[in-house]
């Protein structure tokens, strides 16, 4: 089982973005949760995650919910003021009756697919490759 700890990112400026541990999960359907403290004053305004975890209903798999929410803040007559959201949902479904390192492997080529220049310009434009 992973140890709750800080997340170090790397923005688009190739910056070190932290995430800090906020609050580590108490047990399934108890999400654990970060934040990102530098990115504003206003705790409300600060990007997040969560990640939540359970079993499915034969108890043959583990379902992970990962969900990432950034606002996007805009000074409106000197005031910081959210005008968008930028909502993101990962969900895997994990079987529990094969072979773990199929399943990491199957995991790690997912989430490095996500993190591939065409998937970033994919999710930053909002269109499938044509």
């Amino acid at each position: 089982m992973p140890t709750m700890a800080d997340i170090t990112v790397k923005n688009v400026a190739n910056a070190d973005v932290i995430y800090v541990a906020k609050v580590a999960s108490a047990g399934d359907k108890t999400p654990a949760k970060w934040s990102c403290d530098a990115a504003h004053v206003v705790v409300g305004f600060r990007p997040w995650m969560t990640v939540n975890t359970r079993d499915n209903g034969p108890k043959n798999a583990r379902i992970v919910e990962g969900v990432f929410n950034a606002p996007i803040i805009a000074s409106i007559n000197g005031t910081d003021t959210i005008v968008a959201r930028v909502p993101i949902n990962l969900s895997a479904t994990l079987p529990t009756n094969v072979n773990g390192a199929q399943v990491y492997d199957s995991i790690f080529q997912a989430t490095n697919l996500f993190v591939s220049t065409l998937m970033r310009s994919v999710y930053s434009t909002g269109y499938a490759p044509t």
